[in-house]
This record gives C-alpha cells, structure tokens and sequence, in this order.
C-alpha cells in the first residue's frame, strides 16, 4: 500500500501548509491592527498639536489685530504732536524777529520831551524876548513836539509789539502743552502696541514648537501607516494564497470522490456479473493504483 501511504501524506502536507498560512495571514491581520493602533495614537497626538496651534494662531491675529490699531492711533497722535511743535517753533522764530528791532525805553523819553515842551511854553508866555528870540523858541518848540509826537507812535508801537509777544508767549506755551499730551499719547500707545507684538512673538515661537511637534507626529505616523500598508498586503498576498490552496484541496478531494465513485461502481457491476468479475477488478486495481484508495460497499 505505498501509493496510499503517499497520497495520505501529500494531503498531510497540504494541511499543514494551508494551516500555517491560516496563522501566518493571522498574524500578519494582528501585526497590522496593532500598527494601525499606534498610527492612531499618533494620529490624535497630531492633530491636537494642530488644534492647538489653531487657536494660538487665533490669539496672534487677534494681538496683531489690537497692535496695528494702536500703532495707527499711535501715528495719528504722533502727527498731531508734530504739527504742534511745528507751530511753536515757528512762533518762537517769529517773536525772534520781533525783539530784534530797536525799541528801547521810550516812556522816560516821553516825560523828558513833555517837560521841556512844558518849559519852552511857559518860558514863552513869561520871559521877554526879541522877535528872533522868540522865533527861535517856536521853532524849538514845534520841533520838540514833533519829536514827542515820533516817540509816541513808536511807543504806540512798542506796545503793540509787546503784547503780540505776550500772546505769541501764551500760544507757545500753549502748544507746547497741547503737545506734551500728545507725546503722552503716543508713549502709552507705543508702550501698549509693545506689549501685543511681544505677545505675537511669543506666540509665534509657541505655533512654531507646536508645528514641529505635530510634523514629528506625523512623519511617525505615516511611517507606520505605511508598515500597516505592508503588512496588509502581505495579509491580501498570504490569503490569496489561502484561496489558491483550498480550492487545490476541493479539485483534489472532488476528485478522489470522483474516483471512490467510479470504483464502487467497478465493483458493483464486477459483483452483479460474475463474468464480468475479473474485468471489474482489474479496472479496481488500475483505479486503486491512480488514484491510491479504494472503497468496496
């Protein structure tokens, strides 16, 4: 009975082979899941890091936006400050100007002309003189008042000149103070627009350790999808072949049924037919021979 001893151990070797892909395709199933477990892992990891660095993302378009809003009053301010001290110093250069003209003390000059007019008309009125001499006197006299006449209108002047100084004064310093406040302004509004770029920055440095996490994150992920990847298809490759050699043991034990069939049927006929008795065994035999076993019912 060697042939049948063969065809025992051919099918013993197909179910060991079919048994060892069986595990072999569910360890590679095991391997994949488990890789897909920890790409998932990673997987959340990443995007919490990018929700993460969204809503900072947020919170710096927001200190941006509040910082450009203050840098653009700031520069308002800082133009209306300008403007002001533009205006006192060109006033402070136009009261320049105005010192620079040769007024003097005119007001002892005034007393000094008006008691000597004084004299000559009492002089006039009381002393006798030639005609010549009181001609003389006239002549003085018209020529004084004249001069206090002169000096009056320069005083007259004068006075204007010093109270448009006086006003020029009080502009400047008005000004000026209109200015400082500006300047006031635009100190606290630069400091405010600091502190929302300093934010900015820091926030900036935190999205940008935040975006290298999460890159690392999923760099490993895809590392392992990709394994996962493998692992599935050598799982597809190994049930393929599964498929391939369960349908090899159907052919083979359809076809040894086949054959169990046709011999029963051999000898059925080898038993109803005396004659035919030793063809049916010989045809036992040959079957027996090709396709190792045979089954007499």
């Amino acid at each position: 009975m060697p042939d049948t001893e063969e065809s025992a151990d051919s099918m013993a070797k197909k179910i060991s082979e079919l048994h060892n892909a069986e595990e072999k395709f569910r360890a590679l199933l095991n391997k994949r899941d488990e890789i897909n477990s920890q790409a998932a892992v990673f997987r959340s990891e990443r995007d919490s890091l990018n929700d993460q660095k969204r809503a900072i993302q947020e919170q710096i378009r927001d200190e941006r936006d509040k910082r450009d809003a203050l840098v653009a009053e700031m520069r308002v301010h800082k133009e209306q400050r300008d403007g002001l001290q533009r205006q006192a110093k060109e006033l402070i250069e136009f009261k320049r100007n105005l010192k620079g003209r040769p007024l003097g003390d005119l007001n002892e000059e005034i007393k000094a002309l008006s008691k000597q007019i004084r004299d000559l008309d009492l002089k006039q009125q009381t002393v006798p003189m030639t005609i010549p001499e009181e001609r003389k006197l006239l002549d003085s006299l018209k020529a004084k008042m004249s001069e206090l006449e002169r000096v009056r209108i320069i005083l007259s002047e004068q006075e204007k000149v010093v109270k448009e100084i006086h006003n020029i004064d009080q502009s400047i310093d008005e000004l000026f103070r209109r200015a400082d406040k500006e300047h006031e302004e635009v100190v606290r509004l630069s400091d405010e627009s600091q502190t929302h770029h300093d934010r900015v920055t820091s926030l900036m440095r935190e999205v940008a350790s935040l975006k290298a996490s999460a890159d690392k994150k999923h760099a490993d992920f895809v590392k392992l999808r990709e394994e996962a990847d493998a692992a599935h298809n050598k799982a597809a490759d190994m049930r393929d072949k599964i498929i391939e050699i369960r349908k090899e043991r159907r052919m083979a034990w359809q076809e040894e049924q086949d054959s169990i069939k046709a011999v029963n049927e051999a000898t059925r006929r080898a038993l109803d037919d005396e004659e035919k008795k030793d063809q049916a065994v010989e045809e036992a035999l040959a079957l027996l021979l090709k396709k190792k076993k045979i089954e007499i019912r």
